[in-house]
């Protein structure tokens, strides 16, 4: 046995667990090794000693608090991750399907559906672009407003 093989049992040695006859033998002739457990025995003693402080105040609750926040907030990354990876699979099954179905010929539209399309689509951007400004200060009310929650959510969980 050598003095290396001892590290990971000194303290349990030094706590007087009973451990192989060969550990003890190589102890009792190595001095090295009887410093080190004599040490380890002075540590122990010097523990057993001391006092042990009390926690402050609610100590265990604002522990417990934290935690569950912490646990909480990785459950919603993978609830988000989960949900993006559940609408990517929907899209692209429902992208299967239609490309399915318009290469089997029972999906066509018509030049005139598509033009109905079109003038529809630039009708409602030109009255989304005249109404700019209200929708520009919609936005930037919402996005301040998330912004102001999300602050107060985070100076909260301190």
């Amino acid at each position: 046995m050598r003095c290396d093989d001892l590290d990971d049992v000194i303290e349990a040695l030094a706590e007087g667990e009973a451990l192989s006859a060969e550990h003890h033998a190589h102890v009792a002739g190595c001095a090295r090794c009887q410093a080190r457990l004599a040490m380890a025995r002075a540590v122990d003693r010097l523990l057993a000693s001391r006092e042990a402080p009390e926690p402050p105040g609610a100590f265990t609750f604002r522990v417990m608090e934290r935690v569950g926040r912490e646990q909480w907030r990785a459950e919603q990354i993978v609830d988000v991750g989960f949900n993006v990876a559940v609408v990517a699979g929907v899209a692209l099954v429902v992208a299967g399907a239609v490309g399915l179905a318009w290469s089997m010929g029972w999906l066509t539209v018509e030049r005139p559906t598509l033009e109905a399309m079109s003038t529809a689509i630039e009708s409602w951007l030109a009255s989304t672009l005249a109404k700019g400004p209200t929708v520009a200060l919609a936005a930037l009310l919402l996005t301040s407003a998330l912004g102001l929650w999300w602050w107060v959510e985070g100076e909260t969980s301190l």
